[in-house]
């Protein structure tokens, strides 16, 4: 049985009124296909039924949803913003050169910010991983080695997190 596009599964189980016995069949589940409503078309769309332009402004949207969530201190739900926004612009092989500027921007912009998120929920490995994504984008990105220098103190890596403040005073040594 295949199910129509934008539909969900019900799963409920027989009810008791069925005309079959419960001791005849040890499980059975009616299926029930029903039409999703979405609230806005590109907040709900998969990214692979988005065009590139639309994926960058659904992660950009994402991005500041994340944004006003941290401001308000709900940073795990801030998380879940950034770690959507950069989904939508995961797969840039097809992008242009200007869009593939523009999606680099945004996974820097919300890999940090997911990081910071991360700091404040006391995920120190997961902000050290974002930030070390960061770092693969942009190798010279101070806000990038703090934030991981601030896990490894946390993670108890006082050597790495040294090497990462000493790096960042290197890049940018009026930033104190």
């Amino acid at each position: 049985m295949q199910r129509e596009k934008g539909t969900e599964a019900v799963v409920a189980p027989l009810p008791a009124s069925s005309h079959l016995s419960a001791s005849s069949l040890p499980l059975l589940f009616v299926f029930t296909a029903s039409r999703r409503r979405r609230t806005s078309d590109s907040e709900e769309k998969e990214s692979w039924d988005m065009s590139t332009p639309e994926k960058i402004e659904a992660a950009g949207k994402k991005k500041e949803d994340g944004n006003a969530l941290f401001k308000a201190g709900k940073y795990a739900r801030a998380a879940k913003r950034y770690e959507k926004a950069v989904k939508y612009i995961k797969y840039d092989s097809s992008f242009g050169e200007e869009e593939k500027k523009q999606a680099k921007a945004l996974k820097v912009a919300c890999n940090l910010n997911d990081a910071a998120c991360k700091l404040k929920l006391k995920e120190y490995k997961q902000a050290e991983e974002l930030c070390t994504k960061v770092l693969e984008l942009e190798s010279r990105n101070v806000k990038a080695l703090y934030r991981r220098a601030q896990a490894y103190i946390q993670l108890a890596d006082l050597d790495l997190a040294e090497f990462d403040i000493k790096k960042a005073l290197e890049i940018d040594p009026d930033n104190r």
